[in-house]
């Protein structure tokens, strides 16, 4: 597998947004419904595109990639009444809609653990409602900040595994599910103040902590992230608000990339799986914090 040929679409499709996106101006903005002239149809479809190529790309890796849309759908909306909270709300939802294809797909695979979605993925959920209802309204790009340097060095770490020692000792089961508890929910609470499902930030923690296959944390995290997407997009749509017409347009690509992106995983080898995942991350923390410091 050729991790850089993987890369160069999705380096392709920013390029291209970066260089004709433009705000969605003139909406007539009223109970969550905006209307469209015909001149943001554009828009529209290049955001299709985009969450296409990134639902694919993601789902194959166990992650959405919305920390690279939410900025996009904001400055979209950027001319809308609470643009900020609507985009959150909106990207929450997209993302819960491609998280579903992919999880579905992984569970006919046989990727999924239950029990590690049922010990991280309820925690997150409640997390990620929490958050959204109290604190969905505080300045969070110093926390985007953090997560990208985290996120950068997680990529050095999941590139260059370190080898068990024989007389290393192992987590017990009561150790391994109160840490699998605390990861669900610190990273819940984030994902609702920052508008992320952040499962680029869960899925390092799954192969390095708890020494899962892969294969089976790339599953399992798609799993738990369809979890907190969905519970924090509903709190998000609910208290912030979300862009319908935008949002129906972007969910037959987002739920079509997510499915065919799960198919790919088979033929990856769990080696180079690694160095996938490694490079995402790091593009991921790089990008977190760019955009944060814009």
């Amino acid at each position: 597998m050729n991790t850089q040929a993987l890369l160069l679409p999705v380096i392709h499709e920013f390029a291209q947004i970066l260089i004709f996106i433009k705000p969605i101006n003139n909406i007539q903005y009223k109970s969550g419904v905006s209307m469209f002239s015909a001149n943001n149809y554009s828009i529209i479809i290049i955001l299709g595109i985009v969450s296409f190529v990134l639902s694919f790309f993601g789902a194959s890796v166990g992650l959405m990639l919305g920390q690279i849309r939410l900025p996009l759908i904001v400055y979209a909306l950027q001319s809308t009444a609470n643009g900020i909270g609507i985009a959150t709300g909106t990207n929450l939802a997209t993302a819960a809609m491609g998280a579903c294809a992919g999880t579905y797909y992984h569970i006919k695979e046989g990727r999924v653990n239950y029990r590690v979605v049922c010990a991280i993925g309820i925690p997150s959920a409640i997390g990620a409602i929490i958050s959204v209802l109290a604190f969905a309204r505080i300045q969070a790009d110093w926390i985007k900040v953090v997560i990208g340097i985290v996120l950068i060095y997680s990529s050095f770490q999941i590139a260059n595994p370190k080898k068990p020692n024989q007389g290393e000792d192992k987590l017990s089961t009561h150790q391994r599910f109160l840490i699998e508890i605390g990861i669900g929910v610190g990273l819940g609470l984030l994902a609702g103040i920052v508008g992320l499902g952040l499962a680029s930030i869960r899925l390092p923690a799954m192969i390095r902590v708890l020494g899962m296959e892969p294969k089976e944390a790339v599953g399992t995290n798609l799993a738990i992230n369809f979890l907190t997407l969905a519970t924090g997009g509903t709190a998000s749509m609910l208290t912030l608000g979300v862009h319908w017409p935008l949002l129906l347009s972007l969910v037959p690509t987002t739920l079509l990339g997510s499915y065919i992106g799960a198919k790919t995983l088979k033929k990856i080898e769990s080696s180079n799986l690694r160095k996938l995942i490694a490079w995402v991350l790091g593009g991921t923390g790089a990008f977190m914090i760019a955009e944060s410091m814009h």
